[in-house]
Formats: C-alpha cells, structure tokens, sequence
C-alpha cells in the first residue's frame, strides 16, 4: 500500500507543471550603448492566461529605458489593453484581455510564450539586476493565478563600470588636514 501511495505521488509530482514567469536576456554581454533586449516570458501555464500586471525594476544610472512591445498572446479576437507606467527605475507593465474566452486565449498561447519585451540602452559597465515584483497574473474567468515562481536577470555590460566618487577625493579633506598640522 505505500508503494503505492509513493508511485501515487510521483506521478503527480511529475504530471504538474509549475508556472514561471521570468526575464530572458537575448545575450550574455553587452557593450557599452548596446541595445539590451530582455523578453518577459510565461513558461508552464496552458489554460490560457487572460493578463498580467507587473513591476519591473532596474538602475537607471546603467540603463536607459527605450521601449516596451506586447506579445500578440493576450489577443485571440478581442484586441488587448496594454499599459506602461515609468516612474524613475521601476517600469509598471500591463497586458489584459477582459472579453476571449479561456480556450480561445489557450489556442494563441503556448506553454512558454513571451508576455512582453522591454528594451534597455547598456548606459555603463558592470552587472545589473533587472527584478521583477508585484506580479499578478489572470486567468480567463478573472481570477488571480497564485501558484508560480519569478525568475530575475543579470545584464552583464563590459567595460568601466559607472563611475562612483574616486576614492581619493574622498580622502582629500583628511589628507588636507594631515598636512596642515605639520
């Protein structure tokens, strides 16, 4: 009997698909000026997903934001609602569909389908963390879907990284003063 409550669970555990959403880079470094192209993707849902809403964060100081494109996957015949908030280095982005039926957006969505792709300026060097938060994501009857996880990304841009105060002018008053008194 344990055996088989034990093959029980394992092909359950196996049988459920659980749902991601994440950011793909479209490659591993940038240079300096580059276009950073980062998908939103949803991976592991095929029920047909009617929208998300979502915060996007990144530094500023490293990227510049230049625009955002909507995946074709929230329209199977009523066109979607599309929103894009900036306020300083969180981009707030919204996707809805309010009038295709579950099976209908099923059928223009795959298990693994890009949401939205945001692209980025590469302003200087070093490693910078785009995040995601506050996601919410809809199901086609209106409900919020709860069970997911949320993959970040790393953008890695060659070169100098931005400048920061240099260390000896940091030092200068003290060095300043050392010299004064003596």
């Amino acid at each position: 009997m344990k055996k088989l409550i034990a093959l029980f669970a394992l092909c359950l555990a196996f049988s459920s698909q659980a749902t991601v959403i994440k950011i793909e880079l479209d490659k591993a470094q940038y240079q300096k000026d580059e276009l950073v192209q980062a998908q939103i993707r949803v991976q592991g849902y095929t029920d047909g997903l009617a929208g998300f809403k979502l915060d996007l964060s990144y530094w500023a100081a490293a990227l510049g934001f230049e625009s955002v494109t909507f995946g074709p996957h929230f329209t199977a015949f009523t066109p979607s609602s599309s929103d894009v908030v900036k306020t300083g280095s969180l981009l707030t982005l919204s996707d809805m569909n309010y009038v295709d039926f579950d099976y209908e957006l099923a059928a223009v969505q795959s298990a693994d389908f890009v949401a939205a792709t945001v692209i980025f300026k590469a302003l200087g060097g070093g490693m910078h963390k785009l995040t995601l938060s506050n996601i919410e994501l809809t199901d086609a009857l209106g409900l919020e879907v709860k069970d997911f996880s949320a993959e970040n990304a790393l953008v890695n841009v060659a070169g100098p990284a931005v400048p920061a105060p240099a260390t000896a002018l940091l030092l200068l008053p003290a060095l300043l003063l050392l010299r004064r008194r003596s």
